[in-house]
């Protein structure tokens, strides 16, 4: 990540992207020492947040004197974990908010208004440890496994677009119907499912191809980011290094959905408020029946998020060194 900032960042940012990013490590390295968990979700967050700001340095969304405010706050009773609440706010060129210029940054879209975000609809929305959530909520689960993706060009046409697989036994498991995968993925109007002869599993195609005017493969990256935001992904230390997932979130929570990345940084900077503001009630969230999520949430999530945040920043995939044999 530093060799990216240094050689991609705007050279009035370089310094203080580069000096975010080291002190993002310095926070992570301490909270990996940890022996504790009261002081670790705070640590993290403050890694975050920190490569946060480099991310958005070296987008040029900002300048070295970015200042921004945190964006979220949270005031939870924690009687109920399901019933806490994140706010977050949108960014403006009066006040700038992280939370809304990192929203921003990842779906090219503005966040207009504040929201209030329900953390029993933020916590499913956590890949790792999924199952412990699902145990302790009583609910099903809301993830299914995307086998492959193919991109698929008509060279007379000159159009580029997307198609990706699932098996459907995976529909099957988790008890959703073609359309309602759709919708509740969020794909509807967007993409559609095909038949294809010689496949048994379920094909997923982009409507809309892209046109492009000399190589498919100057549109690849505009075809990728319009399903981007719509999947999970975990970093794998063997082939094929990322396996990708759907979300599938129910009808009423639709509204609660994030991008991945964003889902991951909103649920630590709740527990590191938690820990800094009142350390007695994490006590109270790691003895409810989401503690086991949540212990796995702090053990995983954050290698997965610098290594997301990473790929984001070089728009390449990263991963962990495989061991050659």
């Amino acid at each position: 990540m530093a060799e990216g900032i240094a050689e991609k960042c705007p050279k009035a940012s370089r310094e203080a992207a580069l000096a975010f990013n080291a002190q993002a490590e310095d926070f992570y390295d301490a909270s990996q020492s940890s022996k504790l968990p009261y002081a670790k979700p705070l640590l993290l967050y403050y890694s975050f947040m920190n490569l946060v700001k480099a991310l958005i340095l070296m987008a040029g969304k900002a300048t070295a004197s970015y200042r921004p405010h945190h964006g979220m706050s949270e005031n939870a009773n924690l009687r109920q974990v399901e019933g806490a609440r994140v706010v977050v706010y949108p960014s403006s060129k009066k006040s700038r908010q992280i939370f809304g210029d990192f929203y921003s940054l990842l779906t090219g879209s503005e966040l207009t208004k504040k929201k209030s975000l329900r953390l029993g609809y933020l916590l499913p929305q956590i890949l790792f440890g999924h199952r412990l959530w699902c145990t302790a909520a009583k609910q099903s689960e809301r993830f299914v496994t995307i086998q492959k993706f193919e991109f698929m060009n008509d060279p007379d046409a000159q159009t580029v677009w997307l198609r990706f697989f699932l098996k459907r036994e995976e529909l099957a498991r988790v008890d959703v119907s073609q359309h309602e995968m759709l919708t509740m993925a969020g794909l509807s109007g967007n993409w559609h499912l095909v038949h294809l002869d010689d496949c048994e599993d379920l094909c997923i195609e982009q409507m809309n191809p892209n046109h492009y005017t000399h190589r498919p493969s100057d549109d690849l990256l505009d075809v990728t980011n319009k399903l981007r935001q719509k999947l999970w992904s975990s970093v794998l230390l063997h082939p094929p290094y990322r396996k990708y997932y759907l979300y599938l979130a129910p009808l009423g929570q639709k509204g609660a959905v994030l991008p991945q990345l964003l889902s991951m940084f909103v649920v630590i900077f709740f527990l590191g408020s938690i820990t800094r503001y009142r350390p007695h009630h994490f006590e109270r969230l790691l003895d409810s029946h989401y503690g086991a999520h949540l212990l796995g949430a702090l053990n995983e999530v954050p290698a997965q998020f610098i290594y997301l945040l990473a790929s984001e920043m070089l728009k390449r995939e990263v991963t962990k060194a495989s061991i050659a044999s």
